[in-house]
């Protein structure tokens, strides 16, 4: 005799997870006293049931906030652009002026390095082949 064996599975999705647990506790209270789930020693149905709520709730509530997040890095991504071709001609022009003593820049909050070499193959930067 052959055995047969039956998976029962559980959506991989939150909603879809939290959709199937609603529809089995609608089953479990129209099934009232007679309810098969009642063998369960689960003290109070009613704490699932909010608990399943509260589930729902933050998701929506976490999805809402990455969206939110989402587009204030968009924001600040694009505002960055801006300063720092704002900050790009700041640079030049106070090079410009101070063409003969670059250093001064420092005065203005900028790092200031100087090298009198050539970048070398092993200064340059290399590639990882993982890249």
């Amino acid at each position: 005799m052959s055995t047969h064996k039956v998976r029962v599975v559980f959506p991989k999705n939150i909603y879809g997870f939290l959709s199937l647990m609603e529809r089995v506790l609608r089953k479990h209270r129209e099934e009232g006293a007679s309810s098969p789930l009642l063998l369960l020693p689960i003290e109070s149905w009613g704490e699932i049931e909010s608990k399943r709520e509260r589930c729902w709730n933050a998701q929506q509530r976490a999805e809402a906030l990455r969206r939110e997040i989402e587009q204030l890095m968009e924001g600040k991504k694009r505002m960055m652009g801006e300063l720092t071709e704002v900050m790009r001609a700041i640079r030049d022009v106070l090079l410009g002026i101070h063409a003969q003593s670059p250093r001064s820049l420092g005065e203005w909050g900028f790092e200031v390095n100087s090298s009198t070499g050539r970048v070398t193959k092993k200064n340059a930067t290399t590639h990882d082949e993982t890249e």
